[in-house]
C-alpha cells in the first residue's frame, strides 16, 4: 500500500509540472505578443509604413438617360483620377502639374504634406490624362474611375440634370430617380511595397445598397427639343430678354415632346452652373401673368356655364371703366362677336364677361384646368402658380383674370389646359418619363396617358379651336401662320406685377398654339420674360419664334416620311 501510494503521488506531480510548464510557455507568448504589438521595433515600425495600405471609395457606372427614340443623353464614361503619396512624393515635381491641373494644384503639392493620401484631380478624360501619365512620376498614382457626361452638352439641361463629383444626382432626372440611376461606389483596397509600387487591387461594393445602374427613357424627342432650344435662344438673344421658356405637348396623351428653358447650362461645363438665372426651370418654376393666352380658357368656362350667350355683341371703343377702375385696348374694334374677343383679343369684351362670372364656380373650374395647382410632373421645382381665393375677387378682380391678369400660372400649366381645349375637353397629368428599367432590364414603370379632370365639353372645345385658327388666319396672331400648316392659336403680352401694381416698361410676351387645329398632334408654348426695347408684344417677338419652331418641325417630318 504505501508504495502504490508513493507511486501515484509522484505520477501527480509529473502531472502538475508539464500543465505549469504550458501555462508558462503561453504566458511567456502573450507578453512577448503585447510587447510587439504595443512597443514595435522601431526597424519594425518603419517599414510597415512602407507598406501603407489605404480604403478609397471610386465611382462606378451610372445609368443611362435616354430620348423616346433611344438617343443617349446622359452616360458614363471611364476617366482617369489622379492622386499622391506623400511618402514617396517629390514636391519639386509639383510644377509638372501647372500645364494639367493649373498653378494653384501645382502650388498645392510643391509643399510637404501629411498623410499618405491626397486627391490631385478627379475624373480627368483619358486622352487629356495619357501624356501625364506617360511621365511616370514617383509618388503620382492613377485610378480609373466613371465619369458623368452628356453627349449634347446643352440641351434639355434643366430636364436631365446633374451629378456631384461621385455620380449622385443634384438636379432634374438625374436627382428625381436618383435610386434608380445611381451606382453604389466600390471600396478599393491600395496596398503599396517599400518602393511605391501598386501590388493589389481590390474591390467591393460599399454597403448593403441595393440600388443601382437601371436606365430612364424620357418622353423628350431630342430633335424636337433642339430645334425648340435654337429658335427659343435665337428669338431672345434678338430682343435681349432675360428669361425665356418653351413647352412642347402631345395634348393626345400628355407627353412632354420638347421643355426649354433660358437661359441654359452646358452639363459638361460646371463654370456654367455659376449664373442662378440659368441653373432655374423656367418651364415649372417660373411663374408670370399669362395675358391674353388665357382668354381662351376663360371664354370657354363663360360659354360652359352660360354667361356668354352664342349671338352676343359686344362694343370696343377702346376702354372700360369697371368698379372706379379702367380695362383698356391698345385701339377701338367696334363691334365684335365671341370669336371676335379671341381673334382681335379684345380686353374690353372679355373684361365684361368676367365681370359677370362666379367668383366660387370660376375658382373652382381653373382649379380643375390645374392653375393654382402643381402638375406633379416627375421632376422637383414645380410652383403651384397663384390663383386668389374667391373672397378676394373684388373690384377689377374679375375683369382682371378674365384678359390673364391678377393671377399667375406656370408655362406648363398653361400648355396643359390649352392641351385640354384641344383634345376636347380633358385636363391630362403631364409626363416626361417613358420608361424606367431597373438593373436587370426589368421595365418597373411606363408612362401613360392618365385624366385629371373633365373641364369642358366637345363642343365648346371645338368653337375655341376655330375660334383661335382664325385667331392666326386673319387676327392678332398672324405673325404665327405657315404655309400649308393648319394652325390655331392666341398671342399674349402682359404687365409685370410689382408692389401691388404693374411696372411700366416690363412685360412677358407669348405665344401659344397647336397643329393640326381640328385634330391637334402639338401643343406649342413660346414665353419671353422681360424683352428689352421698342418690341415687346406676343405678336412681334413670340409668334415668329412659335412660326419658326413649326416650319423646322414640319421639314424634319417631311424629310423623315422621304426616307
Amino acid at each position: 500500500m504505501p508504495k502504490i501510494r508513493e507511486r501515484v503521488q509522484r505520477e501527480s506531480w509529473r502531472s502538475k509540472s508539464a500543465w505549469g510548464c504550458v501555462f508558462m510557455a503561453i504566458g511567456l507568448l502573450a507578453l512577448q505578443t503585447v510587447r510587439v504589438h504595443a512597443f514595435p521595433d522601431e526597424r519594425v515600425l518603419r517599414q510597415s509604413q512602407r507598406q501603407y495600405w489605404a480604403q478609397v471609395p471610386i465611382s462606378t457606372s451610372r445609368g443611362d438617360i435616354r430620348d423616346r427614340n433611344d438617343v443617349p443623353l446622359a452616360i458614363s464614361v471611364p476617366s482617369v483620377s489622379f492622386f499622391i503619396d506623400p511618402m514617396f512624393w517629390q514636391p519639386a515635381s509639383a510644377d509638372v502639374f501647372a500645364p494639367y491641373f493649373g498653378t494653384p494644384v501645382a502650388q498645392k503639392f510643391s509643399r510637404r504634406l501629411p498623410g499618405r493620401f491626397h486627391w490631385v484631380s478627379r475624373k480627368v478624360q483619358m486622352d487629356s490624362a495619357q501624356p501625364l501619365i506617360e511621365k511616370d512620376i514617383p509618388g503620382l498614382f492613377t485610378i480609373t474611375e466613371s465619369e458623368r457626361k452628356y453627349p449634347h452638352g446643352e440641351l434639355a439641361s434643366h430636364v436631365i440634370g446633374f451629378c456631384d463629383i461621385d455620380g449622385s444626382g443634384l438636379s432634374g432626372v438625374e436627382r428625381e430617380w436618383n435610386n434608380i440611376l445611381f451606382s453604389p461606389p466600390q471600396t478599393r483596397l491600395f496596398v503599396r511595397d517599400a518602393k511605391g509600387n501598386l501590388l493589389d487591387l481590390i474591390g467591393s461594393n460599399a454597403g448593403t445598397l441595393q440600388v443601382g445602374a437601371g436606365s430612364i427613357k424620357l418622353t423628350l424627342d431630342s430633335k424636337v427639343q433642339q430645334i425648340v432650344e435654337w429658335r427659343l435662344r435665337e428669338g431672345a438673344v434678338a430682343v435681349q430678354c432675360k428669361w425665356g421658356a418653351g413647352v412642347c405637348v402631345d395634348p393626345r396623351t400628355g407627353e412632354i415632346i420638347a421643355r426649354a428653358s433660358y437661359p441654359w447650362m452646358d452639363l459638361n461645363d460646371r463654370s456654367s452652373f455659376g449664373n442662378a438665372e440659368a441653373l432655374r426651370n423656367n418651364a415649372i418654376s417660373r411663374v408670370y401673368e399669362p395675358g391674353s393666352t388665357f382668354k381662351p380658357i376663360i371664354l370657354g368656362i363663360a360659354k360652359e356655364t352660360g354667361l356668354a350667350p352664342q349671338n352676343e355683341r359686344f362694343s370696343c371703343n377702346g376702354r372700360l371703366a369697371i368698379a372706379g377702375g379702367m380695362i383698356r385696348d391698345v385701339s377701338s374694334h367696334g363691334v365684335l362677336d365671341q370669336e371676335g374677343l379671341l381673334i382681335k383679343s379684345c380686353n374690353t369684351g372679355m373684361a365684361t364677361i368676367g365681370n359677370r362670372l362666379n367668383p366660387h364656380q370660376t375658382y373652382g373650374m381653373l382649379r380643375q384646368f390645374g392653375f393654382g395647382v402643381k402638375s406633379d410632373i416627375e421632376i422637383a421645382g414645380e410652383e403651384e402658380g397663384l390663383l386668389r381665393y374667391p373672397g378676394e375677387w373684388l373690384g377689377l378682380v374679375k375683369a382682371n383674370i378674365a384678359i390673364g391678369q391678377g393671377l399667375a400660372v406656370t408655362p406648363l400649366q398653361l400648355a396643359m389646359g390649352i392641351s385640354a381645349i384641344a383634345n376636347g375637353g380633358e385636363l391630362l397629368k403631364p409626363y416626361i418619363i417613358a420608361e424606367v428599367k431597373n438593373a436587370t432590364g426589368k421595365v418597373i414603370h411606363e408612362g401613360k396617358k392618365r385624366i385629371r379632370n373633365a373641364v369642358l365639353n366637345q363642343a365648346t372645345c371645338a368653337w375655341i379651336r376655330d375660334a383661335l385658327a382664325k385667331t392666326v388666319n386673319i387676327g392678332s396672331g398672324k405673325v404665327a401662320r405657315v404655309e400649308g400648316v393648319d394652325l390655331a392659336g392666341k398671342t399674349g403680352t402682359a404687365q409685370i406685377a410689382m408692389g401691388g401694381g404693374y411696372t411700366k416698361g416690363r412685360y412677358v410676351s407669348s405665344f401659344i398654339g397647336f397643329w393640326p387645329h381640328d385634330d391637334p398632334k402639338y401643343v406649342l408654348l413660346i414665353v419671353l420674360g422681360e424683352p428689352s426695347g421698342k418690341r415687346y408684344y406676343g405678336g412681334e417677338i413670340a409668334a415668329p419664334i412659335f412660326k419658326a419652331v413649326v416650319e423646322d418641325m414640319s421639314r424634319m417630318s417631311m424629310l423623315a416620311s422621304l426616307n
